[in-house]
């Protein structure tokens, strides 16, 4: 079983860039990375799940300097990454999504995608995989929950007792 997770609201909280995120003032975002915090409890977690060799992916519609620069800062151990240009389509296309399996070589039935948006959900949906809907960073919590997730996790324990009691990726 393997992890294709989002980056921003999920992993990360990037709210405070993101009035230049949305100017596409990369710059002034990698500037702003260090006060970009994981949500608590995400990189213990990330790094259990690299200890118990489950795959990782990380899939975001955001551009690949901004995810490496992301994952480099909080040293997190991650497989893959599939950034916005990596596919013709985005989120709530299943591309991504797909794109993310084959880079750990998994099928849809051996993956759980993970995220904080509708278009997460249905990206996975559309792509024969899990979803979790994760509460904790969502900036649009009506619009997750109405997308139906498969199962929703209020926060970062919630997940991480999800993928331990549920699906036993953590021991």
């Amino acid at each position: 079983m393997g992890i294709l997770i989002d980056l921003d609201q999920n992993l990360i909280n990037s709210q405070a860039a993101e009035q230049f995120r949305r100017k596409k003032q990369w710059t002034e975002v990698y500037k702003m990375i260090p006060q970009l915090c994981p949500y608590p409890g995400i990189s213990e977690l990330l790094q259990e799940l690299k200890t118990n060799d489950v795959p990782i992916c990380i899939v975001t519609s955001s551009p690949r300097p901004y995810c490496e620069k992301v994952v480099k800062y909080w040293a997190w151990q991650v497989d893959a990454t599939v950034c916005y240009h990596d596919t013709t389509n985005h989120k709530p296309h299943p591309e991504p999504i797909q794109k993310g399996l084959r880079s750990l070589g998994l099928e849809p039935k051996n993956a759980i995608a993970i995220g904080d948006a509708a278009k997460d959900t249905q990206a996975a949906r559309a792509a024969g995989v899990l979803s979790i809907g994760t509460f904790w960073g969502s900036l649009e919590k009506d619009l997750l929950e109405a997308s139906k997730p498969d199962i929703v996790c209020l926060t970062v324990k919630d997940l991480r007792e999800i993928l331990l009691l549920k699906y036993r990726l953590i021991r």
